[in-house]
């Protein structure tokens, strides 16, 4: 029997000093917690996540016109250079609910610079003011302009990817999913970092019941915002991996964290695209729980993680041939 390696220390330092902070803020039980409150704990939460410098790229933020008639705030990220680069549209985490380019600065600042891609941060709309499927459009959107606006983004249209954390993730995936067989909007590849796969608390990870930043009960409520019934989270646009094939999919960065109730089912995505002939490079960190990407600063094993990743992803964008 494969025995567990415990938490990382440095992460359980980091949670406990979040927890306290909660208490002392007064942080309310789940049942009565409202969206808006919980955006001000998150912002309150994230004081506690120190950032890493990262120099030598060209930040432009801007919006994009959705086909709805509202804007889509979006955050470029560019190497400095000629290209043209990869590009990786993103989409950051919290639930649908919370979260928004700032949140993911850090982490896109990484990634561009030691993956040498642009990166397109998509500042979606959140639930529960907008509901399923607006977050997903807002992500096809910007895919869509992404692709539109390769030229002046310094984008080689051939390797462009869809990516995101979490909700994120969720979002990036069902994209990929949308888009598939798609000539004029070919992704190159999907980067899925802990994401939020399926509607169902059922699997090993979820019966484990872990208590490390991501809980079984704040799953329940970040679905519960989400989605206007529960009877969306069969469609595969909400779950994707209970799309029927996973054949014609793009090559796969999927990431997943041990203590995590999100685990299983990334690593049931992972063992489908697989079987399906995609190309799939998976990072499981063992010690690690949800969100660990976000601890860069405090969390020297989580620093290395990132780092792995965006080597990984370099390789990924660079080294695979291409179809002409």
């Amino acid at each position: 029997m494969k025995v567990k390696v415990p938490l990382n220390p440095q992460v359980s330092e980091l949670l406990h000093t979040i927890s306290e902070k909660m208490k002392e803020l007064n942080h309310p039980p789940l049942d009565i917690l409202t969206p808006e409150q919980s955006r001000e704990f998150y912002k309150s939460a994230r004081e506690f996540f120190t950032t890493i410098s990262v120099g030598g790229l060209v930040v432009e933020d801007k919006f994009i016109p959705s086909s709805e008639g509202h804007d889509i705030p979006v955050r470029i990220y560019t190497p400095s250079g000629e290209g043209p680069y990869p590009v990786l549209i993103y989409s950051h985490g919290g639930g649908w609910v919370f979260g928004d380019l700032d949140s993911a600065d850090n982490l896109c600042r990484h990634l561009s610079k030691h993956a040498g891609i642009v990166v397109v941060s998509v500042g979606y709309r959140l639930a529960p003011e907008h509901k399923y499927p607006s977050a997903f459009r807002d992500v096809i959107e910007s895919i869509k302009w992404t692709f539109r606006h390769r030229e002046r983004l310094k984008g080689d249209i051939k390797r462009i990817a869809v990516g995101g954390e979490s909700s994120g993730g969720n979002l990036a995936a069902a994209a990929a999913i949308y888009f598939r067989g798609s000539e004029e909007y070919k992704l190159f590849l999907q980067v899925l970092i802990t994401p939020v796969m399926d509607y169902n608390f059922d699997t090993l990870s979820y019966r484990e019941n872990h208590t490390y930043n991501l809980t079984n009960e704040k799953m329940k409520w970040f679905w519960g915002h989400y989605l206007n019934d529960p009877s969306e989270g069969s469609e595969v646009y909400v779950s994707p991996l209970r799309v029927h094939s996973m054949k014609s999919l793009p090559n796969t960065l999927l990431v997943t964290a041990e203590f995590d109730p999100l685990r299983e089912e990334g690593l049931a995505f992972s063992e489908r695209l697989k079987k399906a002939g995609i190309n799939v490079e998976l990072l499981h960190y063992e010690d690690m729980v949800h969100s660990f990407i976000n601890m860069i600063g405090t969390v020297d094993e989580a620093k290395r993680a990132l780092d792995e990743m965006a080597i990984k992803l370099k390789c990924m964008l660079y080294t695979i041939e291409v179809n002409e």
